[in-house]
């Protein structure tokens, strides 16, 4: 019986520690982040229940955003880093010497901002909060999505391919899907598990191990997903053109929200 009831307090205490976790880095928790462009560029704050608590303008595109620690956001476009208040205010912007390099996503855990970079040069670049470079390594492919996992590993998506690397730049795992018309998207990770987002000739979540990069589950959308984001609920946050969506882990939707301007298109989100 002792057995059993130590087994149920260190599940409890798993979960705790991993809800803690997932919580602790975001400018808010109880907030999400959408970068769009298109008729107008910015990145907008919004509520889990997708109603919109603020929203600044950017004087650039915005391919991708992440939440900082200190109540701000990291946004990147070409070979820019921009590190913002969530009220729009430029903290800094870091511009790579190469114009021809391409940041594509970005994540961050703690005191760490990863970013994934393509064009002239492929690869991910670990920096510290001030944007200072720490460390880089390169891929042999373009990286989609990345996000920052638990155990000093980085998750990528890329093509028809997932992959998970150590911060030190080896690679400890791949997963080739064998529908090459496959193109997965972005990435997440919720309590436990890889999210990924994927288009092309299939369109969905598959959620995986964040170890061994197996399947548990999928679920279908009819609609090309831009950025995915783990909720706090078993669910997850999507975007897709002008809409966003609150989806659970078996694809019900819980709840959209549809932007008037269909020229608008919401891109990366992030928690």
């Amino acid at each position: 019986m002792n057995k059993i009831f130590d087994a149920v307090r260190l599940f409890r205490i798993a979960v705790l520690s991993c809800l803690f976790m997932s919580l602790s880095g975001m400018a808010d928790a109880n907030n999400f982040y959408a970068a769009y462009n298109g008729a107008q560029q910015g990145v907008t704050v919004r509520s889990l229940n997708l109603q919109q608590v603020s929203f600044f303008a950017t004087p650039h595109p915005v391919n991708a955003v992440a939440a900082g620690p200190n109540n701000d956001l990291y946004v990147t476009y070409k070979n820019h880093i921009y590190n913002y208040t969530v009220s729009g205010a430029l903290i800094k912007d870091m511009a790579f010497p190469d114009s021809g390099i391409n940041y594509t996503d970005i994540s961050v855990r703690g005191n760490r901002v990863y970013v994934s970079y393509n064009g002239s040069q492929k690869g991910v670049t670990i920096r510290d909060l001030a944007l200072n470079q720490l460390f880089y390594f390169a891929t042999p492919f373009s990286i989609k999505g990345i996000a920052a996992g638990t155990d000093n590993d980085i998750y990528l998506a890329a093509g028809n391919g997932l992959y998970r690397y150590g911060t030190n730049g080896i690679l400890l795992k791949s997963m080739i899907f064998p529908d090459k018309g496959i193109d997965y998207t972005d990435v997440t990770i919720t309590c436990g598990r890889l999210l990924a987002s994927y288009s092309g000739s299939q369109r969905g979540v598959t959620i995986r191990d964040l170890t061994t990069l197996n399947q548990y589950s999928f679920f279908a959308t009819s609609f090309d997903i831009a950025g995915l984001v783990a909720g706090t609920d078993n669910d997850v946050y999507v975007s897709s053109s002008n809409h966003l969506y609150n989806l659970t882990l078996t694809g019900i939707q819980k709840q959209a929200f549809t932007w008037p301007q269909t020229n608008l298109s919401y891109d990366d989100v992030n928690r």
